[in-house]
């Protein structure tokens, strides 16, 4: 569903979640989950195809130098918000506490958790005390939601959230510019503070890139080490832009696209099997 490192966030068929360290294969239990009616006998396979398939968001976060502390959180059906960290007895559900909201995409990065609701506003809950608490007064975002209307000839496809190292949120979108030759783009947009306005970037930062819903910016070479991974690309799965025109449905299944040209990388075949996910581990020398 997720990673962090070297570790996964796993859930099995009999929806018991764990965390697991491809290294070490060292497997972390995760308290039972109480998904109350979701679970009666007959929608309890239905709904574990809908877990692992792609109807939800999830974030995992490890920090294996303070004691393997760890923060989970899961979207479902975009209506349920499940979280759960190290020393907690049960998962807390924010749906008992505000029926009416809806997720679109969530985010990790620095102790915070975003969230962005299907009505464009941006939710941080702080998990950086004892208990998770809600950043209130100082979250910048809550009473400027982001609206953007497609241009002429533009269908937009998914947006997602990520949060630079700075700690400032991207909104990213993916969308098919239909034409002569129909085209995928990526815009990028960020909150200018001094106008509380959100704008259009064309750039993430001096070594940061992007992986589509990963949620967060990842260090990044300035210049291209293959298939066109550097410094201000945003990395893509089939299934980010699958109403791409046939050109791009090509056995690779990935591209990578650049933001300072709009051009798009195809990696060479790896294999026939379709990626819907990815994840990304650190690599060593």
């Amino acid at each position: 569903m997720a990673s962090s490192g070297n570790w996964l966030l796993m859930v099995d068929s009999g929806l018991d979640f764990y965390i697991f360290n491809l290294l070490t294969c060292k497997r972390i239990n995760l308290t039972s989950i109480e998904l109350g009616h979701l679970v009666e006998p007959c929608r309890k396979d239905h709904l574990s195809k809908e877990i692992s398939g792609c109807n939800r968001s999830a974030v995992l976060w490890i920090d294996e130098r303070r004691g393997g502390i760890y923060v989970v959180a899961w979207i479902l059906n975009r209506h349920y918000l499940f979280i759960h960290k190290k020393g907690d007895d049960s998962w807390w559900n924010s749906n008992m506490e505000n029926p009416n909201l809806r997720f679109s995409d969530l985010a990790y990065r620095n102790s915070k958790l975003y969230l962005y609701t299907l009505n464009d506003h941006i939710k941080i809950i702080d998990f950086s005390r004892d208990y998770p608490k809600e950043v209130i007064e100082e979250n910048p975002y809550w009473d400027h939601p982001f609206h953007y209307f497609p241009q002429r000839r533009e269908y937009i496809k998914k947006r997602r959230i990520a949060i630079q190292k700075s700690g400032e949120v991207l909104i990213i979108m993916s969308l098919l510019e239909v034409g002569l030759e129909d085209k995928c783009l990526f815009y990028i947009f960020k909150m200018n503070l001094e106008r509380n306005k959100w704008e259009r970037v064309d750039s993430i930062g001096d070594d940061e890139m992007l992986i589509f819903g990963h949620g967060v910016t990842i260090r990044a070479p300035v210049q291209d080490v293959g298939d066109g991974l550097k410094n201000g690309s945003i990395f893509f799965v089939k299934d980010d832009v699958d109403h791409l025109s046939p050109r791009y449905n090509c056995a690779s299944k990935c591209g990578v696209f650049d933001l300072a040209t709009s051009g798009i990388k195809l990696p060479k075949k790896l294999g026939s099997h379709v990626f819907k996910t990815q994840w990304f581990f650190p690599g060593f020398a």
